[in-house]
């Protein structure tokens, strides 16, 4: 069966190449920030580092950079191995920056799940996956809504204080844009309408906007929202820090999945092969799934009793067409300045 998917990450943030960063360590690879990036230190970089006694230096950023940058300098990248959004991961295949993968170069790929190799077209894996559902307050939401359409009507009504990622966000296009279109009856082509629904929540005044993942854990945990749409390992590890009464859940009829996508670059150093290959075990994977209680690729990951039963099903998730989105997404930002923004 093929996993459904989300996300994951974004085709929003600038479209222009950096300059590359300074290259002191032996490999250098890219991750998203806070928990995530410290959960890759210690799973994926310490180990790799262990094994091979090479250093790792860790790019922060956002996948439509990171390719940008590979594209500027194709012959000698700035980075090695790249963790990629869905949508960027294919644009580094069509554009010719990344190295076919197979069990030869990345002997682990026989314990990674099937439908995650299909995924990667021959040119990487998924590495991990969450879902973007509702996180919410549950001192302020007594009667959480099932579905996104009650979200969207309790929202209009003032029966909480909403928030959703702002069109700057990494991965709108998939998590917010198609999402509410397909479930109000659109498609990738057919955006309007789940753009009207998201306009209204606005205008009842109902609803606030967050540019970065932080920023709206600090709206709930303040009390300024109740309730928005966010990850869902995220959202458990804030619950574990100390917030009981943040919770999180898939409404109807299902969260959109997010994952990431793993490639070597093109022309990058081959020590990357070893770090992909550390990345796809069950030892690494099961650290970075328990911290981050994530779903992971690799079919022999073992979760601990808290996080395996929040490791979204596939009967809680939505497929998203990937590989028609980036297309669009010009278009689509374009509308929603248009006419959410205004």
């Amino acid at each position: 069966m093929r996993l459904s998917r989300h996300w994951l990450c974004a085709a929003l943030l600038g479209a222009t190449a950096l300059a590359a960063p300074a290259r002191a360590a032996d490999l250098t690879v890219t991750a998203f920030g806070g928990i995530w990036e410290q959960a890759f230190r210690d799973c994926y970089v310490a180990e790799f580092e262990k094994r091979t006694g090479k250093t790792v230096n860790v790019l922060l950023g956002n996948p439509v950079q990171w390719v940008n940058q590979i594209a500027a300098n194709p012959e000698h990248p700035p980075i090695d191995v790249i963790v990629n959004s869905m949508e960027s991961g294919y644009d580094a295949i069509r554009r010719g920056l990344v190295d076919p993968m197979n069990t030869t170069n990345t002997p682990m790929l026989a314990q990674i799940n099937p439908a995650f190799v299909a995924d990667g077209r021959g040119y990487g894996t998924l590495l991990n996956y969450g879902a973007m559902g509702l996180a919410y307050n549950t001192d302020t939401v007594k009667h959480r809504p099932a579905s996104w359409k009650e979200f969207v009507e309790g929202t209009v009504r003032g029966d909480w204080k909403a928030a959703l990622p702002n069109i700057t966000f990494a991965g709108v296009p998939t998590t917010e844009i198609w999402l509410f279109a397909t479930i109000y009856g659109g498609d990738v082509d057919h955006i309007d309408e789940g753009l009207k629904q998201i306009r209204r929540m606005k205008d009842s005044g109902n609803l606030v906007f967050y540019n970065d993942v932080n920023e709206f854990l600090g709206l709930l945990k303040s009390g300024e929202v109740d309730i928005g749409q966010y990850y869902d390992g995220r959202t458990w590890s804030f619950h574990d820090e100390g917030n009981p009464n943040i919770s999180y859940y898939n409404p109807a009829p299902g969260a959109v999945i997010n994952p990431t996508m793993l490639q070597k670059v093109k022309n990058g150093s081959d020590l990357g092969w070893q770090l992909i290959d550390v990345m796809l075990s069950p030892g690494p994977q099961s650290c970075w799934g328990n911290k981050m209680q994530y779903g992971m690729s690799n079919l022999n990951v073992k979760f601990n009793d808290k996080v395996a039963p929040r490791v979204p099903k596939l009967t809680d998730i939505l497929e998203a067409p990937y590989d028609q989105i980036p297309e669009r997404t010009s278009a689509w930002v374009d509308k929603w300045n248009r006419e959410v923004a205004r």
